[in-house]
């Protein structure tokens, strides 16, 4: 058994020492997957996907519109109050404008922040959660405090923050790649 994987065995080692072991895709390629069709056996079916399927999302700007939700202020969030319109957005990356809150400890290398969709839009207590993303930035990404409009790209996803009174003061989290 052993003598009949020999050539096998050898032409698989020239083939990697021909090929070697950085792979690298140009852009163009199409991927090609076998599978076996069920029900059928060992017979084979070819799946292709162009490379367009396999880009990576590009990143959507979203308004502080979509993400309204309607919560009243000091009010708790229920699962069941989440639009399709938001969900669909878990996960994806984003590009969204807003105010920095002031109640940080420190003016600079802010990696944690809530945006606002307002400058003066109450924050905790009077505050609706769905005007309040929790931005936390990521890498060496760091920022100073400014009262000016900012742009903050990333991963967007729900994640409700409960404050002190119980109630909910953020809704959204952004993981921010990039902050302007």
């Amino acid at each position: 058994m052993t003598l009949r994987l020999l050539p096998v065995l050898s032409g698989l080692f020239l083939l990697l020492t021909l090929v070697g072991c950085s792979y690298s895709p140009l852009p163009t390629q199409v991927a090609q997957a076998t599978r076996t069709a069920p029900g059928e056996g060992n017979a084979t079916v070819n799946e292709t996907t162009s490379p367009a399927e396999s880009q990576p999302p590009t990143t959507e700007a979203i308004t502080w519109e979509r993400l309204d939700i309607g919560m009243e202020p000091d009010s708790v969030y229920q699962p069941w109050m989440l639009k399709e319109q938001v969900k669909v957005l878990e996960g994806m990356p984003v590009r969204i404008k807003g105010y920095m809150h002031g109640a940080l400890f420190q003016k600079n290398n802010i990696r944690t922040f809530h945006l606002l969709r307002e400058v003066d839009c109450p924050f905790g207590p009077g505050g609706q959660a769905h005007h309040a993303i929790e931005v936390e930035l990521q890498g060496s990404l760091r920022t100073s405090f400014t009262k000016d409009e900012r742009t903050i790209e990333g991963i967007f996803s729900v994640v409700p923050v409960k404050g002190e009174n119980g109630n909910t003061w953020s809704l959204y989290r952004i993981a921010g790649t990039s902050i302007q």
